[in-house]
């Protein structure tokens, strides 16, 4: 299987490795955050999308055990924002929080909700036709 085959996958491994790019600039002028500020909403904003992208790339690997791939994205997607928030303390100007690290996990939480709707939602438009069209085979 050839990478550029896996397009979710390329796509994940992009805008991770931009979430590290962006985390590694260094900042003496990036203010802290209160616990509810607009910060935490690009943080969750950035977790929902990276874990919409790590669903759907794993998928492209095992496109049937949809509760592992969902339980599996959880915890890459958490243990990447760990990660992240550990790598940040490190990066000067930057600050590690664990209120940041609440943000993310709301993202990863709604993004895998999302996923689940979707999910629900195209399975049983797929059902209706299947229903219709073996419906219509037997008139």
């Amino acid at each position: 299987m050839r990478l550029l085959n896996k397009k979710y996958t390329l796509f994940a491994v992009l805008y991770l490795s931009l979430i590290f790019i962006q985390s590694s600039i260094p900042s003496e002028k990036i203010p802290r955050m209160d616990i509810l500020s607009f910060d935490k909403i690009i943080h969750a904003g950035i977790y929902l999308i990276a874990t919409i992208l790590i669903y759907l790339s794993i998928r492209e690997y095992r496109p049937f055990d949809t509760g592992k791939i969902a339980w599996l994205t959880f915890a890459i997607t958490l243990l990447y924002g760990l990660s992240d928030e550990i790598h940040q303390y490190f990066v000067p100007g930057r600050h590690s929080s664990i209120w940041d690290f609440v943000a993310d996990t709301a993202g990863i939480t709604t993004g895998l909700l999302i996923v689940h709707v979707v999910r629900k939602k195209v399975l049983a438009r797929h059902h209706e036709d299947l229903k219709h069209m073996n419906h219509s085979q037997e008139l």
